[in-house]
């Protein structure tokens, strides 16, 4: 079992050194008389595929520094299993993503408020996107650029490139020069987290440039067994960490920052959820709160991929002599092709022309999903192929983390549900459609050869509708298994504080009430910002 060390006291107790405790964790600490404790049950962040920005690729397919986290057999995708990474190392799923920075659109936080998350409106969380980035792009009064988080657009260079910025403005995707300034609807390159040739995490950013703070605790490999909540009130908790169980209390709050998996396993564990089902695995019920858990949104993806006649840079730079060479460049110096991930750019589509808000995004890529390292006669070049990632960007579709067992180790059982609203399967048909007439256009000819997905012969709704249960997979942005709001379903407030129990807060993505208009880390950095802000005045 380990024995037992007595207890340290801190102002703050973090739970998750991920996007959002790393945000925290350097906000709080900038009062030199405030402590904080940040526990991350993952490892450091040492690695060269981390900082590397190509390695993202190979961490994904071998599943390095996540959780291990796969879904339940999905009911609508004939009862597949889908792998559903994150991160369990210093930074979080920030240090594992595609480092992709879109904030989404002004709309979806708007929406937020007039539901009930009274204070998220564009208006009020813009001064937060702006603070936290260092942008490089041209200048504009809703771009930051002096906050930590360094943001520049990607820079891959491919022949293929100048077909897409060619083609597209004919399909409704005219160039735009800055979806992050709140109208989205168009085509420009993606903007990433990069900082000198290197993926700039939450943890590049903001945690490790505090931890020389006196005031600031990191305890890594450490994962935690059980709040303490006493009386209604939330006075600290008990980790294990090298065999050791550890006793540590809050003099102010605790503040869960495990992302939409973790953050409600934690609250169920300590008997905050449906009390039904925790009574059903021998959890006392502390506070029967439905809401925990419900709500999971995540946007789901498909693909459109052709096979490329021509060999685009990635096949050449690819080879393992090379891909090193690269790799090291781009680790020790911040040059080469290593610095980028290959990409053509993003476009924001508005399917229908009175939606509010795009419907669906499109990422446009020069290489295959299958692409990967080789070397003659010792390990096979991928495909070489192009097409774009289809992601549907406001399902309908709602799913739900419970527990599978009382044990903190255990993984939770997470059903994302996708595919189960007859609207989400029409807008991506008519997504996969729309990019197939762009994707024929004449701009393409020389590169273009057979349609491998879905298929020529995927031409009806019911074909359509099969290729869909086949290979619909994770965008990677699950949110809302704690949403916010002011409704009694609701699991925390405003500010973020879990009804029922004082002191206690969840700050990351689960507290989103729906999905934004875009790839999720930039809004859970904002949402962090905001509840910085928040904690430090008291609110």
């Amino acid at each position: 079992m380990g024995r037992t060390e007595a207890f340290m006291e801190f102002d703050y107790i973090i739970v998750g050194a991920g996007t959002a405790g790393s945000v925290l964790a350097a906000r709080l600490t900038e009062d030199p008389n405030t402590s904080v404790l940040v526990l991350e049950a993952g490892k450091a962040d040492r690695s060269i595929l981390i900082h590397v920005p190509l390695g993202f690729g190979r961490i994904n397919q071998k599943r390095y520094f996540d959780w291990g986290y796969n879904s339940e057999p999905e009911p609508n995708l004939g009862g597949r299993v889908v792998a559903l990474p994150r991160g369990k190392v210093l930074g979080g799923t920030s240090s594992i993503n595609g480092m992709v920075f879109v904030r989404g659109h002004r709309e979806d936080f708007d929406r937020w408020a007039r539901n009930g998350a009274t204070g998220w409106s564009y208006e009020d969380v813009l001064p937060y996107f702006r603070k936290l980035e260092n942008w490089a792009g041209e200048r504009a009064e809703c771009r930051g650029a002096d906050g930590p988080l360094d943001v520049r657009e990607n820079a891959y260079q491919d022949p293929l490139n100048a077909a897409f910025a060619e083609a597209l403005p004919a399909y409704g995707l005219p160039r735009n020069p800055d979806y992050n300034r709140g109208d989205m609807r168009g085509f420009a390159p993606l903007q990433q987290t990069l900082r000198g040739g290197r993926r700039a995490s939450a943890a590049v950013a903001y945690l490790k440039p505090s931890l020389k703070r006196p005031n600031l605790k990191l305890e890594s490999g450490a994962l935690v067994e059980r709040l303490t909540i006493e009386e209604g009130r939330a006075t600290g908790l008990i980790y294990r960490r090298g065999g050791n169980l550890h006793t540590v209390r809050a003099r102010r709050e605790v503040i869960l920052a495990g992302g939409a998996y973790n953050s409600p396993q934690l609250l169920m564990l300590n008997g905050i959820g449906p009390a039904v089902e925790l009574a059903a695995h021998g959890i006392a019920p502390l506070l029967d709160l439905p809401a925990v858990g419900r709500n999971l949104q995540d946007h789901p993806v498909v693909l459109l991929e052709y096979d490329r006649l021509d060999e685009g840079p990635f096949m050449r730079a690819s080879r393992w002599d090379r891909a090193i060479l690269n790799g090291l460049a781009a680790y020790l110096a911040g040059k080469g092709s290593a610095t980028n991930v290959p990409s053509s750019g993003l476009g924001f589509v508005h399917l229908d022309p009175e939606s509010p808000v795009p419907e669906v995004q499109y990422l446009f890529r020069p290489i295959s999903r299958l692409a990967r390292p080789w070397f003659p006669l010792i390990a096979a070049q991928g495909p070489n192929r192009f097409g774009c990632s289809i992601i549907l960007l406001h399902p309908q579709s709602r799913g739900s983390v419970t527990l599978k067992s009382p044990d903190p180790a255990a993984s939770v059982r997470i059903v994302p549900n996708f595919l189960g609203s007859e609207n989400d399967r029409r807008l991506l048909r008519g997504a996969i459609r729309l990019g197939r007439r762009i994707l024929a256009d004449k701009a393409f000819e020389k590169s273009r050869g057979a349609e491998i997905l879905p298929g020529d012969s995927a031409v009806t709704d019911e074909a359509l509708d099969r290729y869909l249960e086949q290979y619909v997979s994770t965008a990677h942005h699950p949110v809302g298994t704690c949403r916010m709001g002011s409704d009694a379903d609701s699991v925390v407030d405003a500010s973020l504080r879990v009804r029922g129990v004082d002191r206690l807060r969840v700050v990351d993505a689960s507290v989103m009430p729906d999905l934004t208009s875009g790839n999720t880390n930039a809004p859970t950095l904002m949402i962090a910002e905001k509840a910085a802000d928040m904690i430090r005045s008291g609110k």
